[in-house]
């Protein structure tokens, strides 16, 4: 990676939004109530104390359903508000449940501590140069707040396919090339030849050479 490019990516770290307004995805364990007062649930246990209700999905819609009489207590007064509480609509970001996947693909630290500690940390990652803030920032932050070490030994950084302007290509920018076009032109081989031999793996691929 080029020093001024990529690496100061934690010198140069921003805050990071822990929501994101999006239907699917873990719901953000928030509870509010009319008079503003903030309750966050801290398992599926204290969610099925409190609003009574024991969930086989805790996922949108079900989650939403519960509610439960607001616990704060104000300064001056001597009973909880009671007001029903709802959750509140944002899910957490996809990042961090990525960030959470050594240990949570064990259920780890409930369960199954054998197995995640025979397999942890990884002996290498790999993924594109576009995840140096995405999966290799959350994994490393989230072993971090868990005060574990480094989640990974090694990491393996590819390249992206870009377009004829250098622009990485997108779905949502329409610059893509549709490999069944190169496929059925020029052959599996030597598609993947190119690849091969045409640049490093950490490099990017330009689909033409640029002017």
């Amino acid at each position: 990676m080029k020093e001024g490019r990529f690496g100061d990516w934690l010198k140069n770290n921003v805050d990071w939004a822990l929501s994101r307004e999006r239907y699917w995805g873990t719901p953000l364990p928030v509870w509010r109530c009319r008079a503003g007062h903030i309750h966050v649930v801290g398992s599926f246990s204290e969610l099925a104390e409190r609003s009574g209700t024991v969930l086989e999905d805790h996922h949108r819609p079900y989650v939403d359903e519960l509610t439960f009489p607001c616990p704060e207590i104000s300064d001056g007064d001597s009973e909880p508000c009671g007001e029903p509480m709802r959750r509140v609509p944002e899910v957490i970001d996809v990042w961090f449940d990525s960030g959470a996947m050594p240990f949570a693909q064990h259920h780890y630290p409930f369960e199954n501590k054998d197995v995640f500690e025979d397999s942890f940390p990884a002996d290498f990652i790999c993924e594109a140069q576009d995840q140096t803030r995405g999966w290799f920032y959350s994994l490393l932050g989230v072993s971090t707040l868990l005060s574990g070490p480094a989640p990974y030994r090694n990491v393996v950084c590819l390249g992206l396919i870009l377009d004829e302007d250098g622009q990485k290509m997108s779905k949502s920018k329409g610059n893509t090339v549709e490999p069944w076009e190169v496929l059925d032109t020029y052959g599996a081989d030597a598609f993947r030849w190119y690849f091969f031999t045409s640049k490093q793996p950490w490099d990017g691929y330009a689909s033409r050479p640029r002017p």
